[in-house]
């Protein structure tokens, strides 16, 4: 599995919360392994002077031995912040390199989405098992799908979660849609399978703190009161 940080900031983003993930990427104390170093990306949409800026970054190389993740924490800043962090634990060897590597992209002729997931999915529960990618891009191919059948993302997004769940470990994701009409819109899955744990569960919990959601070392890096979302959920980041 893999750590996970979106949210939505002004002005720009909580640096404490920043340093957090970076902690929890190098040094995961709920997870056997230790570390997520299977590279890192990013995903920003930054609003100044009513006009939007996309920042999209992905690398095979650690967040915590990258140089630029700070470089890139410093162009974090306009009237409106919308990101995805991920930092990666690839679970298949044979799926490595910045391809692999999350935030995903996909344009639909209407938005620009982009989506990060953490845990696994027997590919058993695909159409299309033997599609040479991950089971996270997968499983958001199967959001597209449904959202093409249903026109708004939330439904198709927590009817695939449902759809998933019993063939997971976890579906905790991050989705984010863009156009130019709408603007930036994050929604964050929650679910894990207790029958498919194989760290303790702690590990694949998230929690929210003002408007970031996060994995939940990253809540023990931060050392804030902190609140777990309502599980088996789509929550939306606003405010």
């Amino acid at each position: 599995m893999c750590r996970i940080l979106a949210f939505k900031a002004k002005g720009e983003p909580n640096l404490k919360v920043l340093k957090a993930f970076l902690s929890a990427s190098k040094n995961d104390v709920y997870f056997k392994y230790g570390s997520h170093s299977d590279g890192w990306g990013f995903v920003s949409l930054i609003s100044k002077n009513s006009k939007w800026k996309v920042l999209y970054y992905k690398t095979n190389e650690p967040i915590y031995e990258d140089p630029l993740f700070f470089d890139y924490l410093n162009l974090l800043k306009g009237d409106e912040i919308y990101a995805i962090f991920h930092a990666r634990k690839a679970g298949k060897n044979f799926l490595l390199g910045v391809r692999h590597n999350h935030p995903y992209y996909y344009r639909l002729p209407t938005h620009d989405l982009y989506f990060a997931h953490n845990g696994s999915i027997n590919r058993k529960a695909f159409s299309e098992p033997n599609y040479p990618s991950t089971d996270s891009y997968l499983f958001f191919l199967e959001i597209i799908r449904n959202y093409t059948s249903k026109n708004d993302f939330k439904t198709a997004y927590l009817e695939t979660l449902s759809a998933l769940s019993q063939y997971a470990s976890s579906l905790n994701s991050a989705l984010l849609t863009f156009n130019n009409q709408e603007g930036p819109r994050i929604l964050v899955g929650y679910y894990y399978n207790k029958n498919r744990m194989k760290e303790i569960e702690e590990y694949y919990k998230l929690y929210r703190y003002e408007n970031y959601i996060f994995s939940s070392t990253v809540g023990y890096y931060l050392g804030k009161n902190v609140e777990e979302l309502s599980f088996s959920s789509i929550n939306e980041i606003s405010g």
